[in-house]
């Protein structure tokens, strides 16, 4: 056979095997993105999210919770099993399982992973301390007590929000009441009827009834 005939014949050869392993790596690669975007379209659904100091949290439809971001204190290690609710705080994190029960993880300098048993419908986790809110209307809070932040006055509420060094709460009537550091003035809730509390670090804002947001506290950034 001339050299060029045995030529011709290695390049065919060689076209058609490089055919095939393209072939086969396209199949692969096609197989793999399948796989992938079958496991994306798997993924349930977040309905909640919360975001703490360094790390964010989500409760999925399926009830589990996912976080992520900064773990130095373990606060993204998200327990297994179903839960209602999730609340990110500075450096640790609290859930409400459906049973009523509050569990917590990440830091614990100060006992604020630490709930108390009983049955709850509200949690939310501050810097070093935890609030909840029974199931009979009273708030319950715990870990550090520096400036009275963990004590709750009586009454019948509807909602908790644990800030930095202060909580405020807002009663089943419709006003806010506010407790623990009061550091320009940050819980000194205006009156009036409100709908929704959240408390920040150095600030707290209340939504009224009306929609109209009022804030009090540090303005110092606006």
């Amino acid at each position: 056979m001339p050299f060029s005939a045995i030529w011709s014949t290695r390049i065919v050869v060689g076209a058609f095997a490089f055919g095939a392993l393209l072939l086969m790596a396209c199949a692969v690669l096609g197989l793999a993105g399948g796989g992938e975007r079958a496991a994306a379209q798997d993924r349930s659904r977040a309905v909640a999210i919360s975001a703490g100091g360094g790390h964010a949290c989500a409760l999925l439809e399926t009830g589990a919770v996912e976080c992520w971001g900064r773990r130095n204190y373990g606060q993204t290690d998200a327990p297994g099993g179903r839960f209602s609710a999730v609340s990110a705080g500075s450096r640790h994190t609290c859930a409400l399982r459906e049973s009523g029960a509050v569990e917590c993880w990440g830091r614990n300098e100060n006992g604020e992973t630490d709930p108390p048993s009983g049955g709850f419908t509200v949690v939310s986790a501050g810097d070093e301390h935890t609030c909840a809110l029974g199931e009979g209307g009273d708030i319950m809070c715990w870990g550090r007590n520096w400036a009275g932040r963990t004590d709750a006055p009586a009454g019948r509420f509807s909602a908790v929000s644990a800030g930095m060094e202060h909580t405020c709460a807002l009663r089943e009537g419709g006003d806010i009441a506010c407790w623990g550091h009061n550091w320009a003035g940050r819980t000194d809730a205006p009156g009036g009827r409100f709908s929704a509390v959240s408390a920040g670090a150095l600030h707290t804002c209340g939504l009224r009834e009306d929609g109209e947001i009022v804030c009090w506290g540090d303005d110092e950034a606006g």
